[in-house]
């Protein structure tokens, strides 16, 4: 089960599960033999991925998906995770094979110490004539900065496009600061878990960090300048944003704003508590609402409510061309960092 992306918690409280179809909690915990708040960690994530069902009105009672069917959808999740990984190193292959040899490497790539990084970011930005492309990921500065430039590019017609790390969304008031960007005209779509911090601009510049783990501005940032690399780069961003969920909705006259704002959410992976928190409701409150579109939807299961959703048009799998808000928004976000 790890190997369709279940932390080994989450693998063994559903080993636990599946055979017994359903089982209490109180049974569960002495089963798997875990400390109750691991085990409810792992019953969030397995409900999560359609694993795992627990009815409000038996709290208690916990109740195992089908194996053969919910697996599937984790298996074809990770077949096509592996197909886009495949696709990439065919990219980074190709600009290995084709990048000149003689060139010196400073004409390629130049280090930005992390005291610099804040004011390059805004430098490249403002070099911007036609798009930036970011990628918005984990760890930040806390508060996140604003990004003034940003605003102030947008406002003169540059396009930004931003895939933001679901983990952001949920944290730090990133989800309220992306809708105020979609506000100002910023194209957002969301992945469950960003590869890295990424800006690229007008595909002649990408400023990306040197560590995964650390902020830009403690290990500092490299700059890649128009070389093969870039390109991939640049490939890559786009293959990302091909798979990533909008934040948006169709603006379908059908659903009102709490519900399309609620339905973005739950698409885009957020988990009860986490739409509880972004929207001041009660978890009950939300589990009520998504189960009243499901029943208008005439679905059985969220799952299916995802599909519904697009063949009903409540959402889209593209931006319209004069672009899209979430509604409710107003106006700004953070910086590189």
């Amino acid at each position: 089960m790890e190997a369709l992306g279940l932390r080994p918690d989450e693998a063994r409280v559903y080993a636990a599960v599946a055979p017994a179809r359903t089982v209490s909690r109180t049974d569960l915990y002495s089963v798997v033999g875990l400390p109750s708040p691991e085990v409810e960690t792992a019953l969030s994530g397995l409900v999560a991925a359609g694993l795992l069902a627990v009815d409000d009105d038996e709290p208690d009672a916990v109740t195992a998906a089908p194996p053969d069917l919910a697996g599937e959808v984790l298996l074809l999740r990770r077949l096509r995770e592996l197909h886009e990984a495949r696709a990439v190193l065919q990219q980074l292959a190709l600009g290995y094979r084709t990048a000149p040899r003689q060139r010196d490497q400073s004409d390629i790539v130049e280090f930005i110490p992390g005291h610099a990084v804040t004011q390059r970011f805004e430098q490249i930005q403002r070099r911007a004539r036609d798009e930036v492309m970011i990628i918005d990921a984990p760890p930040y500065l806390d508060p996140v900065p604003i990004n003034h430039t940003q605003e102030t590019q947008l406002a003169a017609g540059v396009r930004y496009r931003t895939i933001y790390d679901r983990r952001g969304l949920e944290d730090h008031g990133g989800l309220e600061q992306a809708r105020r960007y979609v506000a100002l005209g910023e194209q957002a779509r969301m992945l469950d878990r960003a590869p890295t911090k990424l800006a690229i601009v007008d595909r002649e510049y990408a400023l990306m960090p040197v560590s995964h783990d650390q902020l830009a501005t403690r290990d500092g940032m490299v700059l890649i300048y128009q070389s093969p690399l870039l390109d991939t780069l640049v490939a890559y961003f786009d293959m990302l944003w091909l798979h990533a969920l909008p934040l948006e909705t169709s603006g379908d006259a059908t659903l009102s704003d709490e519900d399309a704002v609620l339905l973005t959410l739950l698409l885009t992976g957020f988990t009860d508590e986490a739409i509880a928190r972004q929207l001041g409701l009660g978890r009950r409150t939300v589990v009520r609402r998504v189960k009243a579109l499901m029943d208008r939807a005439g679905v059985a299961s969220r799952m299916q409510l995802g599909w519904q959703a697009g063949q009903l048009g409540w959402v889209t799998a593209s931006w319209r061309a004069n672009g899209s808000r979430l509604p409710g928004t107003s106006a700004p976000k953070g910086d590189a960092e």
